[in-house]
C-alpha cells in the first residue's frame, strides 16, 4: 500500500514526463513548417500558454481524478490524513473533475500568460524560433503538469 505523499510524487513525475514529450509534439503538429513563433498574436506564445494551461489542467484533472478513485477503491493507497495546508485551501474548489480542471486551468492561464508575456518582453524577445519554442514547452509543461497533478489529488482527497 502506497502513502499519499509517495502517490502524489509518483503521479506528478509521470505526468511531468508525459507532458515533456507530448507538448512539444503537439506544438510541432500545430506548427509543421516550424516557423518563428511570435510572442503575441493569434498563433503566438501567449495564446499557446493560455491554451496549454487550460487543456493540460482539464485533462490532468480528468485522468488523475479517475485514477485516484480507482486506486482508493482498490485499497492501493494509505490515507494517513494530515494534509498540507494546500489541501485545505483546495477543498473549496469544485469536486467534479471537469469543473476542477477547467477552474485550475483558467486560473493558471490568468497568472502564467501575463507572466510569460512580461518575461519574454522584458528579455527583449519578440518570439522564438520553433526549436526554442518546443524547448520552452518541454521545460514549463512538466512543471505545470506536476503542480496540477498535486493540486488535483489534494483536492479530491479533501472531499
Amino acid at each position: 500500500m502506497q502513502q499519499i505523499n509517495a502517490y502524489i510524487r509518483t503521479q506528478g513525475i509521470a505526468c511531468a514526463v508525459i507532458n515533456m514529450v507530448i507538448n512539444p509534439v503537439v506544438a510541432w503538429v500545430g506548427n509543421r513548417p516550424m516557423n518563428f513563433v511570435p510572442l503575441a498574436g493569434s498563433n503566438s506564445i501567449v495564446v499557446d500558454t493560455a491554451m496549454t494551461c487550460i487543456v493540460l489542467s482539464l485533462l490532468v484533472a480528468l485522468f488523475i481524478s479517475s485514477a485516484l478513485r480507482r486506486d482508493l477503491h482498490a485499497g492501493r493507497l494509505e490515507d494517513t490524513g494530515g494534509r498540507p495546508l494546500a489541501g485545505r485551501l483546495l477543498s473549496h474548489l469544485p469536486g467534479q473533475a471537469w469543473a476542477l480542471g477547467l477552474l485550475l486551468g483558467l486560473g493558471l492561464a490568468c497568472v502564467l500568460t501575463p507572466l510569460t508575456y512580461l518575461l519574454f518582453h522584458a528579455l527583449g524577445f519578440a518570439g522564438l524560433s520553433f526549436g526554442w519554442f518546443a524547448l520552452f514547452k518541454a521545460i514549463y509543461t512538466p512543471l505545470l503538469g506536476f503542480v496540477v497533478t498535486r493540486w488535483v489529488i489534494l483536492r479530491q482527497l479533501s472531499g
